[in-house]
């Protein structure tokens, strides 16, 4: 069940606008509302003015009003119509209904600013516990979610490395592009273009590094200009297509993305201008969401354990509910190199798929 986030109609205090009204963040605002941490006086006395003059409605945990287990988890999505997450989702709810529970989600979109009120929201749905699909590097953001998870499970579907240990559970981003990026340089590229997702998304850095290190240690030189920030869609992999070949200077002969979607949107703008994949142009992705097996020529990409991500998420999230006091847990997991059409040179060769 998918169950669109925010009464949008209704303007409605969040813990943002305390935190703002208060002059303190979040977490702070959190730590007084599910009573955490210790918090001045003064400050207290500030936030709950704040509250008052606001009429914000704090969520049902920090009212401390659940008398019972609601049997649901909140999961936040960076966007509704990635076909990444959609399939994510998909392979997260079967695991859930497996345990009894059923899920709703939520999409924090691109502003980086809706990530509490996305989370808050949820949290007022009543849910059990939260699953963050993609973590953006907002500190206050994290504060907020270290805070909240003193009171639920929250499992994270990221690569966070803070200091303190969460339950989280990944696909190792940097091998997995390592891995594809040492591919194309096996077939005799040296000129090879990377489109990189939003920087502030852990996993676009790490994908990026897995890139730029498999061409150094090949003794291929980094050029920064062979390095295209886009975001998760196709438009903008077709915009970074159209960077590389509108300059004569980079024209490169293979380019990887860091996401499938952004990959076939560079596919497109190679056919608009009567390049051949993948003989003129070698094109490689990273996730193997369905669409990359059926475009022409086929994509050759990393594909990403999505089942085995979702059910290590749920299984992370079983084992907090049932010991609540149990060591936090990351797991990372591999993924596999999927070699396909855009990047084979030989027309004959038997595809895999």
């Amino acid at each position: 069940m998918i169950t669109y986030s925010l009464i949008r109609g209704v303007e409605m205090a969040t813990i943002k606008d305390v935190a703002k009204r208060s002059g303190v963040s979040v977490a702070t605002v959190s730590r007084v509302l599910n009573n955490t941490a210790p918090v001045n006086y003064k400050t207290k006395e500030t936030i709950m003015k704040a509250i008052e003059e606001l009429n914000y409605k704090p969520n049902i945990i920090a009212q401390g009003m659940r008398t019972k287990k609601s049997k649901t988890i909140g999961i936040t999505i960076p966007d509704y119509i990635n076909p990444f997450y959609y399939e994510l989702f998909k392979y997260i709810e079967d695991a859930a209904k497996k345990e009894g529970y059923h899920v709703i989600v939520s999409s924090t979109g691109e502003d980086i600013n809706e990530d509490i009120n996305c989370i808050d929201d949820l949290i007022n749905r009543n849910i059990d516990g939260l699953i963050i699909c993609t973590y953006r590097g907002d500190k206050e953001t994290i504060k907020y979610l270290l805070e909240l998870s003193k009171k639920i499970p929250i499992i994270f579907m990221d690569n966070l490395q803070l200091d303190k240990p969460v339950n989280s559970v990944y696909t190792d981003g940097y091998k997995g592009m390592k891995e594809i990026t040492k591919h194309l340089i096996s077939l005799g590229h040296k000129n090879i273009g990377f489109v990189k997702s939003i920087a502030k998304y852990k996993v676009a850095n790490d994908r990026f590094y897995g890139y730029k290190d498999a061409l150094i240690e090949a003794g291929i030189e980094f050029r920064d200009e062979l390095v295209y920030e886009g975001n998760y869609h196709i438009q903008s992999g077709y915009e970074a297509a159209k960077y590389f070949f509108t300059d004569k200077k980079l024209n490169p002969s293979a380019i990887v993305s860091s996401t499938d979607l952004m990959a076939i949107g560079a596919m497109n703008y190679i056919k608009t201008i009567g390049l051949r994949i993948p003989e003129d142009v070698a094109i490689a992705g990273f996730d193997d969401i369905y669409m990359s097996r059926l475009i022409s020529p086929p994509l050759t990409t990393y594909r990403q354990p999505i089942e085995e991500i979702a059910k290590e998420a749920i299984n992370l999230f079983i084992n907090k509910v049932n010991h609540p006091n149990a060591k936090n847990r990351t797991i990372v997991l591999n993924g596999e190199m999927v070699i396909r059409r855009s990047t084979d040179i030989l027309r004959n060769e038997i595809e895999r798929i």
